[in-house]
């Protein structure tokens, strides 16, 4: 739980584990790669459009 940065009373006495796990899991991770394009909402619905066969295109 270090990389939480709780005291040891905070990790043993006060903060339920299932909540710890929890914690952990939300941690924000470093993420590599390439950026992210956004697109508007209209697009997307679009795409996703397409992908099922409900639109020709």
């Amino acid at each position: 739980m270090e990389s939480l940065k709780l005291s040891y009373r905070e990790v043993f006495e006060v903060i339920p584990y299932e909540q710890l796990l929890l914690m952990q899991r939300d941690k924000l991770h470093i993420v590599y790669g390439d950026r992210i394009e956004y697109v508007s909402a209209r697009d997307r619905m679009k795409s996703k459009m397409k992908c099922n066969g409900r639109i020709d295109g």
